[in-house]
């Protein structure tokens, strides 16, 4: 398989069925799909397969599509096979709410992934919790969507998430920063909710450790406007720029950055760095890092994992937006087949009550839902790129 596709030209209202089946070479795995829909277990999947997000969309859908193969080759669901129905939310609320609509009403989803940014993340829960159709989220980190849960646990009992919450995150990347000895450090990066969210979240919880922020800038993830910014972080002088921003404009921006500022060490917060192609094109003139939710190497799982979507789609994963959906399919089946049923209820109460094995580790949930990032060996781990490749740097093994 070539380079990713990036683009998938498509209306607000079209559907692309079985991903697999219209984005990649058919799979045996998939094709039975095409039979009644008794024969089959759908999933809906949400992402922005147009606009500023598309690469990490295409790489989300790519994964999803791995993880129902895999159940396939484990002999599906309750007898029937796992195909994914897949909806392009173009990274805009209401055509997530009405994709979303449209998947369960329409195509008659059991259960739906998604979505990929906050802002739609929460549109969608509402959609899904009036109808009473399991949500597994796996890329959106705002609080809000935990929070909802907690605070009103009958309306949002089928709202869960296995990637981690922006305080989680947050945790997540101030541990990195105190291991590297960090006491200053800039964070920039797309202007969207979870961004500002996390770079909230992160000045609170650093300042713990003494660690506080040097410089502060958002740029617009339409039309970004770099030299500024990176002009602004130079400055600053920090110790480390964090550099939130999932999408290509990442890439942009920190070869710019490496322009004004050479030596400055980069933490991305995953995303399109994680892309060994795209990180092929930044200058190593000074350390780039990358956090992950898995990556080759740190774990048997995570190793085989790499290796058959590899395999599969001609490059790696980039170990955040393809890694967490492909999880998120695998817990929903695990669901499914603990409870022994498709009935929302049924697979609500199998989630609350288990534990499921994942490339990342292993899922448990707390009271609000959310997967319990932080413990056990749920910790995600930070990548540093090299000219031979990328090294694990984090945590210390």
């Amino acid at each position: 398989m070539s380079a990713r596709p990036h683009r998938i030209p498509q209306s607000p209202g079209s559907l692309i069925v079985l991903a697999a089946l219209f984005l990649y070479p058919v799979s045996p795995s998939l094709t039975h799909a095409a039979g009644p829909s008794g024969d089959i277990v759908r999933v809906g999947v949400l992402a922005p397969l147009s606009g500023p997000y598309a690469a990490g969309g295409t790489s989300f859908v790519q994964a999803a599509t791995l993880a129902a193969e895999q159940a396939n080759a484990e002999g599906g669901v309750l007898g029937r096979r796992v195909a994914v129905v897949v909806a392009d939310t173009q990274g805009r609320v209401d055509v997530a709410k009405s994709e979303a609509l449209r998947l369960i009403s329409r195509e008659k989803v059991a259960a739906i992934v998604g979505a990929y940014l906050s802002e739609e993340t929460v549109g969608v829960m509402e959609v899904a919790s009036a109808h009473r159709t399991v949500l597994i989220v796996p890329v959106a980190a705002t609080a809000e969507i935990t929070d909802r849960v907690r605070d009103e646990g009958d309306r949002y009992r089928y709202v869960f998430r296995i990637g981690y919450s922006i305080p989680q995150w947050a945790e997540l990347v101030a541990a990195f920063l105190a291991d590297r000895s960090v006491r200053r450090y800039a964070f920039v990066g797309a202007g969207i909710r979870w961004n500002r969210e996390l770079g909230e979240n992160l000045e609170r919880i650093a300042a713990q450790a003494g660690i506080v922020p040097a410089y502060t800038a958002y740029y617009s993830p339409g039309n970004p406007a770099f030299d500024p910014v990176a002009v602004g972080v130079a400055g600053s002088e920090p110790d480390l720029v964090v550099l939130g921003d999932p999408g290509r404009s990442s890439v942009s921006f920190l070869k710019r950055l490496r322009e004004v500022a050479p030596g400055l060490p980069a933490f991305s917060i995953g995303g399109a760095l994680g892309d060994a192609r795209l990180a092929a094109a930044i200058p190593l003139s000074g350390p780039v890092y990358v956090q992950a939710a898995a990556w080759r190497g740190a774990s048997p799982a995570a190793t085989e994992y790499v290796e058959r979507y590899e395999r599969r789609y001609g490059a790696p994963p980039v170990g955040y937006s393809d890694t967490l959906p492909y999880d998120a399919v695998t817990v929903l089946v695990a669901a499914w087949r603990k409870a022994g049923s498709l009935d929302a209820a049924a697979v609500a109460s199998a989630l609350e009550k288990g534990a499921f094995q994942g490339v990342s580790g292993t899922y448990r949930f707390d009271a609000a839902h959310q997967a319990r990032w932080g413990t056990g060996d749920l910790r995600g781990t930070v990548v540093r790129w090299e000219r031979d490749g990328a090294r694990i740097v984090f945590p210390p093994r």
